[in-house]
């Protein structure tokens, strides 16, 4: 009996027709809002203003009229639970929902080459930088979605940010903004939730207690947060080997963070955060319906749980000298995740003539994962003051990530079976050990040339050190293991260019060139080949005009972004003599749309804003070793995308009454780059719509809301049958129907 290998690749790919798509809609709707810069203002209520937004995330405070490049700045946290909600509010900016069982794909302005499938050990799609306070998040194992409780708001800036942030900031940042405490009042919330979810037998709940706490007055403050929430799932399994179970995705999450803040002087600050989340899922967001025939149930023969522990402790201080500001950062990222996912079907499907794993009717398997990943950094800069013709910033950056892997096949069993000795009824074991070190240095100047017109230059250098060892064995054998080393170093340089001109102190524009890179790395293979050791990193260059207009005395605000972004050297998974995966530098694509958000204060009592973007996400080259093709559509991200939403607050009787109504589109994605790859799939566009209203009377709040009203089943991801066979396939669906009710005490 000769026993097939775990790892197959598929082939017997055929070449297609790539699709072409065109700006032409994009460039007519953008051009229809640039007239609208002269639309004069016009008396009205100052008190109807839109309060202004201000973004840290480029390393100094700025206005938004002020700030070159596109960014949305989410500050209302009423009914937000997860980063789907922020994405939702943001042109452009897509998520890969997988449920809280796996890692979210970030995609900004389509920049994704990955396939859209079940992501068990893949990270966000890297392609994305993700920050917490000064904190960078390590984006390629298996990254938690971040609690977005008590935050002060979320910065989504689109385009490369390469010179400022690095690595993994081709497609844009995230950065997560925590609530600071307060030096002069002592205040408290405290948060209760219950809800129900459709297809469920339990109830949601949801609480947080939030204190801030002045120790010293005006110069020691605290701030305390505690979160626990709980989902009950909503999908059952009749196919468990351990017998029918109920509401199996259900997840749990707990969190804790404090920040301190120490400030003896005007001119000095230091402020330290230490935030701590635990999460557990019973199982995957996915079902079966053309096996189970029923739209909720899955067809998994084990549970598939997850558990993860994430802490995040950081340092900020700030020194304000006489001409310029110095902030120096410490801090450190770590991750503990550990999960089981059913392999019966990938065991059954390798080669069913082949008389091995089929010779054992009751053959069943699972994999077991472990990942820790620990991220160290430190960052120093200084930054001029504001109000000068020439205004500058310099600085440095150093980190050091830290990755062990496990990951176990496990055929309970099958050693009995065969009569050998399987320990554990472990079948396959590979493990991963890796050291990344990375070294920056960056800047950046602006000059006023006249009162409205500035422009700014930034660069950045950058160098990887990459140290990377993976072993692997198979059971049962007599053989050591086999271990294949990867070492590499890569270095280079990004450039940004900007410029804006203020018409007005309410209506700007800007033009911005700007460069991001995602690092490359070292290919574990054998010593034999000397070849693909290792890949480059790729880059991206964003082309970018914008406007930014405030009318009717900042009662109306618009933005609109027309770009480009050529994406060269893109990174692409291959294998080497079938069986070893790497990483290769393939050719390029383009991305290119429109995008477009508004906010309107229609009088006292109701506003309306909503968001629009159209992406041409497409490679412009062929790489017929991989069978992908010029023209073919990039994965993972809508074309379009839409929401629209209606809020109303006013005092009645009394009480103050707030309401929100909102819809959101997502577009047609596709799953891969074309029908040779065989998860290629293209997901129907869905819709769904949100409503809430609240009353509050002096410190009490009673909320109520309904999320996806219409109970649309939007499918998110898909697993094949080819690899997975009929029972083995998936379909990540979108959240049902959830109707529930908030209290909310603050003093």
């Amino acid at each position: 009996m000769s026993k097939p290998p775990i790892i197959t690749m598929q082939t017997g790919r055929t070449r297609h027709r790539p699709l072409r798509r065109s700006l032409k809609r994009p460039l007519a709707i953008a051009c229809a809002f640039l007239p609208l810069l002269a639309v004069p203002a016009f008396a009205a209520d100052t008190d109807n203003k839109i309060e202004e937004i201000i973004v840290t995330a480029s390393k100094r405070n700025q206005s938004l009229l002020d700030f070159s490049g596109a960014v949305s700045v989410i500050t209302n946290f009423q009914n937000v639970k997860n980063i789907g909600d922020i994405a939702s509010q943001v042109p452009g900016f897509n998520i890969v929902d997988a449920g809280p069982r796996n890692p979210a794909g970030l995609v900004i302005r389509g920049l994704r080459i990955d396939e859209i499938g079940s992501n068990d050990l893949g990270g966000d799609g890297s392609a994305v930088a993700s920050y917490v306070d000064n904190i960078p998040l390590q984006g390629f194992f298996v990254p938690p979605s971040f609690s977005v409780k008590d935050l002060q708001q979320v910065e989504v800036l689109r385009g490369p940010q390469g010179t400022l942030y690095g690595n993994a900031s081709i497609g844009g940042l995230i950065r997560y903004v925590t609530a600071k405490p307060d030096l002069e009042k002592y205040s408290v919330r405290v948060n209760a939730e219950a809800s129900q979810t459709k297809h469920s037998d339990d109830l949601n709940y949801d609480t947080d207690l939030v204190v801030n706490a002045p120790l010293v007055d005006d110069i020691l403050g605290m701030r305390l947060l505690l979160g626990k929430t709980e989902n009950a799932g909503f999908i059952d399994n009749e196919y468990l080997l351990t017998g029918p179970a109920k509401d199996i995705n259900d997840d749990e999450t707990r969190q804790a963070r404090i920040n301190l803040l120490w400030q003896p002087t005007e001119n000095l600050s230091l402020n330290t955060m230490y935030h701590y989340q635990e999460i557990n899922v019973g199982d995957r967001q996915a079902t079966n319906e053309s096996f189970t025939g029923d739209k909720y149930s899955a067809s998994s023969r084990y549970l598939q749980p997850m558990e993860g522990e994430l802490q995040l402790a950081g340092i900020d201080a700030e020194y304000e000298l006489e001409f310029a500001t110095l902030t120096a950062s410490v801090n450190h990222y770590d991750y503990a995740y550990h999960s089981r996912a059913d392999q019966t079907d990938l065991y059954i499907a390798l080669d069913p003539t082949n008389e091995y794993y089929n010779l054992y009717e009751d053959l069943s398997a699972y994999n077991a994962s472990d990942v820790d990943v620990v991220k160290d950094s430190i960052e120093l800069r200084l930054a001029s003051a504001d109000g000068q013709a020439i205004r500058w910033l310099v600085g440095g950056f150093y980190s050091r990530d830290d990755l062990d892997v496990y990951m176990g096949d496990y055929t309970p069993g099958f050693g009995e079976f065969l009569g050998a000795v399987l320990p554990g009824g472990l079948e396959y074991l590979s493990t991963q050990t890796e050291t990344l070190d990375e070294y920056s240095l960056y800047g950046e100047v602006a000059y006023d040339f006249t009162p409205k017109w500035e422009v700014s230059l930034g660069g950045r250098h950058f160098r990887y050190d990459d140290t990377l060892n993976v072993c692997t064995i198979g059971y049962p054998t007599e053989r050591p293991p086999s271990c294949r080393p990867g070492d590499d170093v890569s270095t280079g340089v990004l450039g940004k260019f900007s410029t804006r001109y203020k018409f007005t102190d309410t209506h700007s524009a800007y033009f911005t060139v700007a460069e991001g890179y995602r690092r490359g790395g070292a290919n574990a293979l054998p010593e034999r080949i000397d070849f693909s050791r290792e890949y480059d990193p790729d880059t991206a260059v964003n082309y970018e005009i914008g406007v930014r207009a405030n009318w009717f005395e900042q009662r109306l605000k618009l933005n609109a972004a027309l770009f480009v972004n050529d994406w060269r050297k893109i990174q692409v998974a291959d294998t080497v003599e079938g069986r070893y995966p790497i990483w290769i530098n393939a050719e390029d694509a383009r991305s290119q749309g429109v995008e477009l958000d508004f906010i309107a204060q229609i009088n006292n009592a109701f506003s309306v804003q909503g968001i629009y973007s159209y992406t041409d996400a497409e490679l412009t080259e062929t790489v017929e070793s991989i069978s992908a093709y010029d023209g073919n559509p990039l994965p993972g991200s809508p074309d379009r995308q839409w929401s629209l939403s209606l809020d109303y607050a006013e005092p009645f009787m009394g009480v103050d009454v707030d309401a929100r109504v909102g819809i959101n589109h997502i577009g047609e994605i596709y799953t891969a780059l074309n029908p040779d790859f065989y998860n290629y799939q293209k997901l129907k566009s869905y819709n769904t719509v949100n409503a809430r209203i609240g009353v509050t009377r002096s410190n009490w709040r009673l909320g109520a809301f309904i999320n996806n009203i219409e109970n649309t089943r939007g499918i998110t991801g898909k697993r094949s049958d080819e690899t997975y066979g009929d029972q083995g396939k998936f379909e990540y669906i979108t959240h049902p129907r959830t109707i529930g009710l908030s209290v909310t005490y603050k003093y």
